[in-house]
């Protein structure tokens, strides 16, 4: 299985945080020991109107940098650190773009970065974009083909129901073998199943709780078994808000552990855009999570090994 790994979200949405914010804000994450650092992905939020219900709790006027350019920006600001998209929304993207794109953010970063992806759930922004917002299931299995062809492939071909490319050329190729990680989100059964049958690993939901980790990580690795994949070679990943109560956030953590996960990350402290903090202060509360709780993860961890 692979090993721990402690994360934080790019505080590149909701909050106003400029480029030169941004870099030091992940030179600093970098800086304690943060495995990965996760941006969230919208190109557009729906206002409210009479025939239009409120699309989530996110509507209108939402500040959100654009995943993969802003990453690849980041990427140059960092050193070791893996960059990742949690998640993208695949199916309303061109897939032979994004596979372009995925690439070269592997090659600028020297192989580390993830492609976190999903299928979406915001109808509006699928029209604004063109995409069919019936066919997200099918299409981004279609994609994450798509993704892989253009990844591996020199000259690339391929025939699917919405994509065909007949003898192209896409160089560079990524520097990580096969491509970067593609990891899928959601906990539904049929977004588990299909990461279990196609992805890398999986991202939950940032407010479920252990239970529900422990449900989907159970189907993912017997639905694996199913179908000739090794479930230890997975990633199995979550990520809580970022709170104050420090104990509670230990007991989450461990309440994952016991679940599954293997990947764990913290969020932005508020998604309030009123509740912005400067670079210092956050940094001071991640450093409070490295020292005062990611601790018990691994002692834990290292309890477990000894057992074994």
């Amino acid at each position: 299985m692979s090993n721990l790994e402690l994360g934080a979200q790019i505080p590149a949405w909701h909050w106003d945080y400029g480029p030169s914010e941004l870099r030091d804000w992940v030179q600093g994450a970098e800086a304690l020991g943060f495995d990965w650092l996760a941006m969230t992905d919208h190109v557009l939020y729906a206002y409210e109107l009479p025939d239009r219900p409120p699309q989530g709790p996110y509507v209108g006027e939402t500040n959100q940098h654009e995943t993969l350019t802003t990453l690849a920006y980041l990427g140059a600001c960092t050193e070791h650190v893996t960059l990742q998209s949690a998640v993208l929304v695949l199916p309303q993207r061109e897939p032979v773009l994004v596979a372009k794109q995925a690439a070269e953010i592997d090659v600028l970063t020297g192989g580390r970065f993830r492609l976190g992806v999903g299928i979406g759930w915001q109808e509006p922004e699928f029209a604004a974009m063109g995409a069919n917002f019936r066919q997200r299931p099918s299409r981004v299995e279609e994609a994450v083909a798509v993704l892989r062809a253009c990844w591996t492939q020199e000259p690339v071909d391929f025939e699917g129901r919405y994509t065909t490319i007949e003898s192209m050329s896409m160089v560079p190729k990524p520097v990580t073998p096969g491509g970067p990680p593609i990891i899928f989100g959601g906990s539904a059964k049929a977004a588990s199943e299909r990461a279990a049958r196609i992805a890398d690993g999986w991202i939950g939901l940032a407010y479920a709780g252990p239970d529900v980790s422990a449900k989907v990580i159970g189907g993912i690795r017997a639905e694996m078994e199913r179908n000739g994949r090794d479930p230890e070679q997975f990633l199995y990943q979550w990520s809580t808000p970022l709170q104050d109560d420090i104990d509670a956030l230990r007991e989450t953590f461990l309440g994952h552990q016991a679940s599954g996960v293997r990947g764990f990350g913290v969020g932005m402290p508020s998604y309030d855009p009123d509740a912005r903090i400067d670079v210092e202060d956050y940094l001071k509360k991640l450093e409070i999570v490295v020292s005062e709780v990611w601790p018990a993860v691994k002692d834990r961890e290292g309890s477990n090994n000894a057992a074994c």
